[in-house]
């Protein structure tokens, strides 16, 4: 069997084991769960009158903070949670956004002999060229992508302390902030909040 049949062959399965990953990855990225102290006291919630603003007019115009509001809306619903006037809620409910840069680097490289698949660590297959490898040309590229959070707090009106908290991280993109995305991502946040008490009657 021939080096270059070889090196095919590790490739093809390398990338094919690469992708159920990330077919897989969940759409709220990274979450986390806190639960406080203060258990949660039924199933009745109202938005907290004051809502922290992140400075950042990407998320901090009323077409996001209406997108944010129906995602936990709708997924606080689903869960059995009841929204009432603040004066009967035994929740209070709000959430902080927050996003940041970053830029990652890619090295792809060029040239090799023939048969040969290189990258960063070296060549594979081809010929034999000595302790320094084979000659080539590395082409590095910068990423830039943009990391988000949502922080999502359930406050106990009876005692002001934080009864339940989910946090998720993940890098974001458009799609993300569609109503969709945005329903997608607080779904992943709720699914162990503890269900809401069934509707009397």
């Amino acid at each position: 069997m021939s080096s270059r049949f070889l090196a095919r062959a590790f490739l093809a399965a390398a990338v094919a084991a690469c992708l159920p990953l990330a077919a897989c990855e969940s759409p709220g990225g990274k979450v986390s769960v806190l639960t406080g102290t203060t258990p949660l006291s039924g199933s009745t919630y109202a938005w907290a009158p004051a809502q922290t603003e992140s400075g950042d007019p990407r998320v901090d115009n009323d077409i996001m903070r209406e997108r944010i509001r129906t995602a936990i809306d709708t997924n606080l619903a689903a869960k059995g949670y009841r929204q009432v006037d603040a004066a009967q809620a035994k929740l209070l409910v709000s959430y902080h956004v927050g996003l940041k840069s970053g830029t990652d680097y890619s090295a792809t490289s060029m040239g090799g002999g023939p048969g040969m698949a290189c990258g960063v660590r070296g060549c594979i297959g081809g010929y034999g060229w000595g302790m320094y490898g084979a000659p080539m040309d590395v082409d590095v590229r910068a990423i830039n992508y943009t990391e988000g959070a949502v922080m999502l707090d359930l406050v106990d009106t009876a005692s002001g302390k934080l009864a339940w908290r989910a946090i998720s991280q993940k890098r974001v993109d458009e799609k993300d902030a569609t109503q969709d995305g945005l329903n997608a991502i607080v779904a992943d946040m709720v699914k162990t909040l503890p269900p809401g008490a069934p509707p009397a009657g």
